[in-house]
């Protein structure tokens, strides 16, 4: 049986949801559901589901952007997006993101039943997609493209704020989606993995001067101490603990 989570704003259309799993049989369990992006993010991370059912305008955390971090701490679960029909482009597009389907609003038996189906299929035959560790940040000074150059600017000086890739596309008036993949073809990775360089090579430096690890934390942007510190690891190979330790200066 599959672990599933649910993550939508409206406590309705979880409700529904896990209505219409019951009536038509799924072979999944209902672990989890959010209201909101960030929720989310320490939901999966503790459950670490199989499948997500999401939809794509959550707040704080939009629905790109959880995709895009659970993928980024090494979470391989399939993800069901929701969308309004003004959305649909926007959604299509998420797959280049490694989703696995997406559904148009109103959801309904066939439409969710039929994307169980096509995600049972597609993860029989998968085997676990192993993430590379962050390596060391190289900026690129100049990637060739005014609206990358101005993102990269703004991500630069705004690190250690709650970015998402929603305020971005608004930021050079771009669709989220295609913002996405063109920040990926440009930079070489996602914006996600973009930022999350920044942040570590801050809080690197930051370690280095003595400062405790929760404020390093919040100073550069990551509210959970412990997601921090997950992340950091991931990023240098130690905990910032161990980091500081070795690399503090006298």
């Amino acid at each position: 049986m599959k672990k599933l989570v649910i993550v939508d704003d409206e406590v309705m259309v979880i409700e529904g949801i896990k209505a219409i799993l019951k009536r038509i049989g799924a072979d999944v369990e209902v672990v989890g559901s959010a209201h909101d992006g960030m929720q989310a993010l320490r939901v999966i991370r503790n459950v670490n589901p199989d499948i997500v059912i999401t939809d794509i305008r959550i707040p704080y955390v939009d629905g790109l952007s959880l995709i895009e971090q659970s993928r980024d701490i090494g979470l391989n679960t399939a993800y069901i997006v929701i969308s309004g029909y003004q959305e649909f482009e926007y959604a299509r597009k998420a797959i280049q993101l490694g989703v696995v389907d997406y559904i148009t609003k109103p959801v309904t038996i066939d439409k969710l039943s039929d994307a169980l189906k096509r995600i049972e299929k597609r993860l029989s035959k998968e085997q676990p997609d192993i993430e590379e560790p962050f390596e060391e940040e190289e900026k690129k000074p100049d990637s060739g493209h005014k609206a990358i150059d101005e993102i990269i600017s703004y991500i630069d000086k705004n690190y250690n704020k709650d970015i998402g890739l929603t305020e971005l596309s608004e930021l050079v008036g771009m669709n989220p989606a295609y913002l996405s993949v063109l920040f990926k073809e440009t930079v070489g990775k996602t914006y996600i993995k973009y930022l999350t360089g920044i942040r570590m090579e801050k809080a690197a430096k930051l370690l280095e001067e003595g400062n405790k690890v929760a404020v390093v934390a919040g100073m550069v942007g990551v509210a959970d101490v412990h997601y921090f510190s997950e992340i950091f690891k991931k990023y240098t190979g130690k905990s910032p603990r161990e980091y500081k330790e070795e690399n503090k200066k006298i």
